[in-house]
């Protein structure tokens, strides 16, 4: 729950942003404050209100665009389109719909080679605007292509403000949708204010809407994911007795906090099992946190670099199995495996919630350990219905059924927008906040030049904030 400390730490920030009349000022201010809340988890969601307040400032500062006349539909908003990683695929995958395939993309900040080849086949074409170091100038010619669609989809960072504000202007002064995909709904984002819709994509996200304003706007649509086709009766795939155990995920999602430690986990699974593991994400000479248990597992261990989607399901065709990253969650990634029939495996961590395919998890670390040593001496999962949860996940993730959801996301009935299966455990909301409170050190931002002001105050509220931590946690031991 945000303490006095934390109001008094936002509205500093917030009236630092507004205090200046200078629109490149405010918005880079903005987009640092908005980092630092999205790397370090403080209990803060959204900033509506700073939203509304910049918009009315600065909105007469800006050309109203030329409208044509029929509009285009969809149009996708990346802030940065990667080779790899889960966001940007979800953006390729609904450009292959049916349903949305009156589409095109823009990406503001940068794109990939691999990423831009794939984008650029929509209907419209992919939009990858040149490096502009003026904001009102990025803003004007974001609104210019908004004024285009009827509806926006924004596949944008958390603190993309300038994306915001002129999705905002293109909502106000052209009537067109702007709809939130709620990629990282665990964290704050800018745009919860301005939009009609938030799309979310897990029910940790559904929790959240309380905290984050969205309670009227929030429509489950999931994540579409690239199944293979489906054959009659077809069974999940028993482990390849030679097969190594696969895990991928960013690394940050495998650094030990809040009592769940991954490397600790996969040293006990080398040693029991006598497999290779291969982790694809975890970077061995910068995490530390993999040092001692990378010793210990030698050349049982196989430590990869991310990288692109194919060559990332190479690995896993020749995998036993699959262990979903912990204490974060991999998201889409273990959805997707699920979805290939390979034996999964994860913990129901409280910060679950994204896919039919979390009930194939262990409710523990003890419990997961067990779980895939029993299941390598005799395949069978006696508790487990798994052809039964990858039937749902189709059901869930079909980029189809992905898309028909987008697009009656502003019709569907309150009971509509729910998610569809049922959670087979509690949600713990201050999962991430617990995780950044225990950090010894904060986050530094990295993708936008940090204020000198703004950095004092987040300093002092960090200080204090662990002060306050500190005397509460030796109440509690006298």
């Amino acid at each position: 729950m945000p303490t006095a400390e934390l109001h008094q730490f936002i509205q500093s920030c917030s009236a630092r942003i507004l205090r200046t009349t200078d629109l490149e000022q405010a918005m880079r201010r903005a987009r640092f404050l908005g980092e630092l809340l999205w790397k370090n988890n403080l209990g803060i969601y959204q900033l509506a209100e700073l939203e509304t307040q910049l918009l009315q400032r600065y909105a007469g500062l800006f050309t109203l665009p030329y409208q044509s006349a029929p509009r285009r539909a969809y149009l996708h908003v990346l802030s940065k389109a990667y080779d790899s990683g889960g966001h940007t695929r979800i953006a390729e995958h609904l450009l292959h719909s049916e349903l949305l395939q009156d589409a095109g993309v823009l990406v503001s900040e940068k794109a990939q080679t691999l990423s831009l080849n794939k984008l650029q086949r929509a209907k419209h074409g992919c939009v990858v605007l040149p490096r502009m170091r003026n904001s009102r100038q990025k803003i004007q010619r974001l609104l210019e292509h908004f004024a285009q669609y009827t509806t926006l989809l924004l596949h944008i960072h958390p603190h993309d403000i300038e994306t915001v504000m002129a999705a905002a202007m293109a909502k106000k002064f052209c009537g067109t949708s702007v709809y939130l995909y709620n990629h990282a709904d665990h964290v704050f984002s800018y745009g919860y204010g301005v939009m009609d819709k938030v799309l979310e994509i897990s029910y940790f996200g559904w929790d959240l809407r309380a905290a984050r304003g969205t309670l009227d706007k929030s429509v489950y649509v999931g994540i579409p994911l690239k199944l293979a086709a489906a054959e009659k009766n077809q069974a999940p795939r028993t482990a390849l007795p030679e097969g190594h155990i696969a895990t991928a995920g960013t690394a940050y999602k495998y650094r030990p906090s809040l009592g769940y430690s991954f490397p600790e986990f996969a040293q006990q699974l080398v040693a029991t099992s006598k497999k290779d593991l291969v982790l694809i994400g975890p970077r061995l000479l910068l995490d530390w946190w993999w040092w001692r248990a990378a010793r210990q597992m030698g050349q049982h261990a196989h430590f990869h670099p991310r990288m692109p989607y194919q060559q990332y399901l190479d690995f896993m065709a020749h995998a036993s199995l699959y262990v979903d990253s912990f204490p974060m969650t991999g998201g889409t990634a273990f959805a997707e495996v699920v979805s290939q029939g390979l034996p999964c495996f994860g913990i129901l961590t409280g910060a679950h919630g994204y896919s039919p395919a979390d009930q194939l998890k262990s409710p523990s670390q003890a419990a997961l350990l067990q779980d895939i040593l029993a299941y390598l001496q005799n395949p069978v999962r006696p508790s487990v219905d798994q052809a039964a949860v990858i039937q749902q996940v189709r059901q869930v993730h079909a980029v189809e059924q992905v898309a028909l959801r987008i697009s009656r996301a502003g019709l569907m009935s309150k009971e509509e927008s729910a998610p569809t299966w049922a959670n087979p455990a509690a949600i713990r909301v201050d999962f991430y906040e617990k995780i950044s409170a225990s950090a010894k050190v904060f986050a530094p931002t990295v993708h936008c030049r940090p204020d000198w002001k703004l950095s004092l105050l987040f300093l002092r509220f960090w200080i204090q904030s662990r002060k306050h931590s500190a005397l509460i946690k030796n109440k509690i031991n006298l």
